[in-house]
């Protein structure tokens, strides 16, 4: 019979699992081509590469195809640009033209106003004033001359046929001084009046005619003006979008941001298209590869849910790493992701955080490198004083951990309260004393007692009736 003896000591409660190495401090090259591009070549996986080297190149046909494409519609938007600076240039000449045009226009009118008031009015009033005085004199000395000849009349010395001439040469003279008179009112009154009306609207019709000049040839060049400032934009949206191309086929070589081992960057390891490899389409600011520094390194693990409450940033840890399996290192946890992985189309829904520990006694020659396996223990917390017997001793019957103690030739069932345990140990609260002897086949002879084949037994097991302890490991 195999047995143990129940002793009391320090606990270690630990989270183990497997983990891999990664780099703590990594260097990522990305494609900055814009719109992407394909890989024509790239260095093998695994290569020592110095910052400055050249790693990968795109392929820069299609980048050419768009620069020539993309020469040609800025020279055309400059021509444009040239075109319409021209017309800016015809059509400010054009609106300096019709606007001097329409400001002479306008003067001439004034002039012609101010002419008629102070100059043509006045001479037409002299003149007509002047036939009328002439007229009234005429008219005098025809009357002076009709009375004279009456006169001789009567003493017989004209003839009455020579006073009818004098007389209608006296009703001429007073039909001309009635036509003077009627020609001068009608000037004053009419005529003047007239043309003040019509000079004056030819005045302001030409400063009517004045202002939508300005207006439509302001309005004229503005246009112009935009339509340069237009130009202009555009031919640098299209400077631009040549420069940018040309800078971009400085991008199609991809090389190292620094010092390293390249470690193509693996999305989708399953998917043939997704490998990083000649002849792969990439999309703008995809990584490409890593550049870890080998000198600083962590451990990525994955802890299972039931246990990643226990799990602390600044815990201590322990690992054995599998290319140094005589040495064990230090660290401690770095981060503890607050979201869930879950593997669903193969790890049956198993959700998982992923976790960092860091090393921190790495031995410089140690040559490790990125995915090397690891085993990792945390260190939770150690129960100190603790009672403990190992896992084996310890079944679980109907609902109760039991456990089988041996004192001479006899073996006894006690039903026991457990509490923490590790991989190896698990600690009793109540139910046996220390220095107690405890039988490491409980499960067995459990089993028996219900009279129940171990294939029995491992029924009763998948239906959580008969858990053993060894259930207690952490994962």
């Amino acid at each position: 019979m195999l047995t143990a003896t129940a002793t009391r000591g320090a606990l270690p409660i630990v989270v183990s699992d497997k983990g891999e190495l990664e780099s703590s401090e990594s260097v990522m090259g990305r494609c900055e081509v814009e719109g992407g591009g394909k890989l024509v070549s790239i260095l093998p996986e695994g290569t020592q590469v110095k910052k400055g080297d050249s790693v990968a190149k795109f392929d820069t046909d299609v980048l050419q195809k768009g620069i020539n494409e993309q020469e040609v519609k800025w020279e055309t938007a400059e021509g444009k640009l040239k075109a319409a600076a021209s017309e800016l240039e015809v059509q400010k000449n054009k609106a300096e033209g019709e606007i001097a045009k329409a400001k002479l226009t306008l003067t001439l009118a004034k002039l012609d106003q101010e002419a008629y008031e102070k100059g043509e009015f006045l001479a037409l009033l002299d003149s007509k004033k002047s036939t009328l005085e002439l007229g009234k004199k005429d008219l005098k000395e025809a009357q002076d001359g009709l009375e004279f000849s009456r006169g001789m009349v009567k003493k017989g010395f004209y003839q009455q046929e020579q006073l009818r001439a004098k007389e209608l040469f006296v009703e001429g003279k007073q039909a001309a001084v009635r036509q003077a008179e009627t020609d001068l009112r009608v000037l004053q009154e009419f005529t003047k009046r007239k043309q003040e009306v019509k000079l004056k609207a030819e005045s302001e019709d030409a400063e009517r005619n004045l202002q939508r000049t300005i207006k439509s040839q302001d309005a004229a060049s503005e246009k112009a003006e935009n339509e340069v400032k237009a130009a202009k934009k555009t031919a640098e949206i299209e400077k631009k979008q040549l420069e940018r191309l040309k800078a971009q086929l400085d991008q199609c070589e991809v090389k190292a941001p620094g010092d390293g081992i390249l470690i193509y960057v693996k999305f989708r390891p399953w998917d043939d298209s997704s490998t990083i490899k000649p002849g792969a389409q990439l999309y703008f600011q995809q990584p490409i590869f890593n550049l870890p520094d080998l000198t600083r390194m962590k451990v990525k693990m994955k802890v299972h849910e039931s246990v990643v409450k226990k799990v602390k940033v600044g815990l201590p840890v322990t690992m054995k790493i599998d290319a140094l399996p005589n040495q064990v290192l230090h660290g401690k946890v770095i981060s503890v992701a607050t979201l869930a992985q879950s593997d669903n189309w193969r790890g049956g829904g198993v959700k998982e955080y992923e976790t960092y520990v860091s090393i921190d006694d790495l031995p410089a020659d140690a040559g490790l490198r990125p995915g090397m396996s690891a085993e990792v223990k945390i260190l939770v917390k150690t129960i100190p004083e603790a009672l403990t017997v190992p896992v084996q001793a310890v079944t679980e019957v109907g609902g109760q951990h039991v456990c089988y103690v041996v004192s001479g030739d006899k073996v006894e069932r006690r039903e026991v309260t457990i509490g923490d345990a590790n991989d190896q140990l698990v600690q009793v609260l109540e139910g046996i004393s220390e220095g107690d002897r405890v039988a490491l086949d409980a499960r067995s002879r459990a089993a028996a007692e219900l009279g129940n084949t171990p294939d029995a037994d491992k029924k009763k097991d998948e239906k959580g009736k008969a858990a053993p302890a060894a259930n207690t490991k952490q994962q």
